[in-house]
């Protein structure tokens, strides 16, 4: 009797996860990237993104999933194969540290819920270390929402985001030039 064919994992895409391909561009030593396919556009409800994860490739903090009664997080769902699901989970690790996969409730375009995993940092024993937020990060992040059609005014408010966290950390950058130039004067 023939062994049944296992059938494909729903996998919820929020991150850099949204354009692999956008991902590859701005890190280097990606494992090779699956073959995805195509996926629909969709919100995970009661969850958002903090950014408390230190991640050395991306020099800074990167997002993870939490739970957020009340809110929703666009993206994207795949129905993935087995083989695709285990090529995801290595590339995920890698990209955006995500090596923990939790279930999500999403809702399609027409009004469906459904189940899905995504994959995302494990949550924190202790806070989060001082650190900026990866502007690397966040561009990509917005690029690759960007990538997957997403709606506009969600990817321009990845953007938004982006360049404030660019600005802060710019500013901080000068504030810590003036005092180091201020503290060698006689």
């Amino acid at each position: 009797m023939p062994a049944a064919t296992p059938s494909p994992r729903s996998w919820f895409a929020y991150s850099v996860d949204l354009s692999p391909v956008t991902a590859r561009e701005r890190l280097s030593g990606l494992p090779a990237l699956p073959s995805l396919p195509d996926g629909e556009l969709v919100e995970a409800l009661d969850v958002d993104l903090v950014y408390d994860v230190p991640s050395l490739a991306w020099g800074g903090k990167v997002a993870r999933l939490v739970d957020a009664p009340g809110k929703k997080l666009p993206g994207v769902l795949r129905r993935l194969s087995p083989e695709a699901w285990d090529a995801v989970s290595r590339l995920e690790s890698v990209i955006a540290e995500a090596s923990t996969s939790r279930p999500v409730k999403v809702r399609t375009a027409t009004g469906a819920l459904l189940s899905a995993h995504a994959f995302t940092p494990p949550p924190r024993a202790t806070p989060a270390p001082q650190g900026p937020i990866s502007e690397a990060f966040l561009v990509t992040l917005a690029l690759a929402a960007e990538r997957a059609g997403l709606a506009a005014d969600y990817v321009e408010r990845l953007q938004a985001e982006a360049q404030i966290v660019g600005t802060l950390q710019q500013a901080k950058a000068d504030a810590r030039t003036v005092q180091a130039s201020q503290g060698k004067k006689p």
